[in-house]
């Protein structure tokens, strides 16, 4: 079990603020044609079908909680996806008011993978071999979930030059055992050919009787064009430690 939560340990901390709220952009100058959710220029079967011709990206999320105005947490994430050659990296890096809490640093070919975490200063690192016949999980990343449960039905579609942009307004649901109403928006950045470039985030909601903000941006970059390699500062730590990545993962 521990090798899969690795494997996805990106797309999981992307879906858990997914989950948590709502989407939203800031791009709202556009003068150009807006179509409601009766007569949009595609389908969700489109949509979907244009998400699965991707073998390889990049993104960048970008994470900003506050608490009333005043910024409580920060969120940085950056990953890139090789499905066809099953590899990934990904760097992910929380802070809560100016203190880190963790760092996660993490690299997987389809013959193992190694991870580099540093909790509050506590810094240890794991390497495994995959099972013969296994490898890491290639279909739980953003891309492959973006669309799933996406209420296409309720969005609003603006044409803006060279783009799609698909904004969904939210007031939705209570989290199980916890009373915490959220609100908000949903918009994704799309090409011509349907592919996502931008997803960005604005949920409001109330915890402990006080108001919180979530802000998310998440760029997509370098389509079906990426060259998965280690973070720097994994390979790095293994270098002081007297480990050399290529010869660990070249025992698998």
């Amino acid at each position: 079990m521990r090798k899969r939560s690795l494997g996805i340990i990106g797309a999981m901390l992307v879906l858990m603020i997914l989950v948590s709220g709502c989407i939203s952009s800031g791009g709202s100058n556009s003068t150009t044609t807006t179509t409601t959710s009766s007569n949009l220029p595609f389908t969700k079967e489109q949509l979907e079908s244009a998400v699965a011709g991707i073998n390889s990206y990049e993104y960048v999320m970008d994470v900003k909680t506050y608490n009333g105005t005043k910024l409580a947490a920060t969120l940085h994430s950056s990953v890139a996806i090789d499905k066809e050659n099953k590899m990934k990296s990904s760097v992910t890096v929380a802070n809560k008011t100016g203190r880190l809490i963790y760092a996660v640093y993490y690299y997987t070919t389809k013959a193992g993978f190694v991870t580099l975490t540093n909790k509050s200063g506590l810094v240890n690192w794991q390497f495994s071999c995959y099972d013969t016949g296994k490898g890491p999980e290639m279909n739980s990343t953003l891309l492959d979930n973006l669309w799933k449960d996406f209420p296409l039905e309720n969005a609003t579609v603006t044409a803006e030059a060279d783009y799609y942009l698909i904004t969904v307004n939210h007031t939705i649901w209570s989290e199980k055992g916890n009373e915490k109403d959220y609100s908000g928006t949903v918009t994704v950045k799309l090409t011509k050919d349907l592919i996502p470039v931008e997803i960005v985030q604005r949920t409001y909601y109330r915890r402990d009787g006080q108001r919180w903000v979530d802000e998310v941006k998440i760029e997509i970059q370098n389509v079906n064009s990426v060259s998965v390699k280690p973070p720097e500062p994994l390979v790095d730590y293994l270098k002081s430690q007297g480990v050399d990545l290529e010869e660990l993962l070249g025992k698998c």
